[in-house]
């Protein structure tokens, strides 16, 4: 090997990938670039290209203005009164760093949750950075659609965040998923999912909403304010909007309720979308989920407010 690339080789040996502000790790594992921040007391993973925030923790706060918060509405969609000890368990697809699993465990209790994350790298590092060591999680570093149509778990909810910005894996997103997701839930169980969207681009929900009324009675969506996600609700039993308020009312009255979940029912009902007209069903056979995501990027590139994304 010529001298220059022996001195080019020991110099990219000692440093590092990124040299980000607030770096405290990165590493690079068989499935990601993994970078991990401390900004203002808060740690945050980020992935990859650096687009968004995987997972944030704050010894403190539970309320990261975020997707992860309104993972915790779903089950109060069912018939009021729907109380939080009546969350008996969860799985969470896209595990990353634990958020959503910090705030589940602090609404309702040390339920049993399984949380798969395809890649163990990020378990390891959400054990050792975001303190994801809750006794009631159980890590498993597997895809998430093989890792539940292989478990016996039978869960309240069922909370999807497999989220590579802006894209989903299409083996999320079809029919032959959503069944399988559906035998996993209980008799009043919920499917909630993080989706991508553009300011006034839906098209990646609005299939999603269509492939899920093939498989459940009702569906609801919101978005989440100053962000480019919605999160789409998918419940087992026949539900509606009016369920959400008539149990956020119940919840109030009972005065021990955790607030961030008052916040999240709240938030869930004030930024509640109609349900959108029918489009394409997404199947294992055809599920055009990037071409879709590309379309959006490319309309909101070229004709989009481009300081909407600063």
């Amino acid at each position: 090997m010529p001298i220059v690339l022996l001195v080019f080789a020991f110099l990219w040996a000692r440093g590092g990938i990124k040299n980000t502000a607030g770096q405290v790790y990165e590493t690079e594992s068989s499935y990601n670039y993994i970078e991990v921040l401390e900004r203002d007391g808060y740690t945050i993973l980020r992935l990859n290209e650096g687009q968004g925030q995987h997972s944030i923790y704050h010894p403190e706060d539970l309320d990261y203005n975020g997707p992860w918060l309104q993972f915790l509405a779903a089950p109060f969609f069912n018939p009021s009164p729907y109380l939080p000890e009546d969350v008996k368990s969860m799985a969470i697809l896209g595990l990353a760093a634990g958020t959503v699993a910090r705030q589940a465990t602090e609404v309702f209790g040390p339920i049993p949750i399984d949380g798969f994350e395809i890649d163990p790298e990020i378990i390891t590092i959400g054990q050792e950075y975001f303190r994801m060591t809750m006794p009631n999680l159980n890590p498993i570093g597997q895809d998430g659609r093989w890792g539940l149509a292989h478990s016996d778990g039978n869960y309240s909810i069922i909370a999807i965040d497999a989220y590579r910005p802006p894209y989903i894996p299409w083996h999320l997103t079809t029919q032959e998923f959503f069944k399988i997701t559906r035998q996993h839930l209980s008799d009043d169980g919920v499917l909630a999912m993080n989706v991508g969207q553009a300011p006034n681009d839906h098209s990646l929900v609005d299939a999603l909403v269509t492939t899920l009324l093939t498989v459940y009675p009702s569906v609801h969506v919101m978005d989440i304010p100053n962000t480019f996600n919605s999160i789409v609700y998918a419940t087992v039993k026949p539900t509606t909007f009016e369920n959400l308020a008539n149990n956020l009312d119940h919840l109030i009255t009972r005065g021990d309720v955790h607030p961030i979940l008052l916040d999240s029912v709240y938030r869930a009902l004030l930024f509640q979308k109609p349900t959108p007209e029918p489009t394409i069903v997404f199947t294992d056979d055809r599920a055009p989920v990037e071409w879709i995501v590309n379309k959006m990027v490319l309309t909101f590139a070229l004709f989009g407010d481009l300081e909407e994304l600063r």
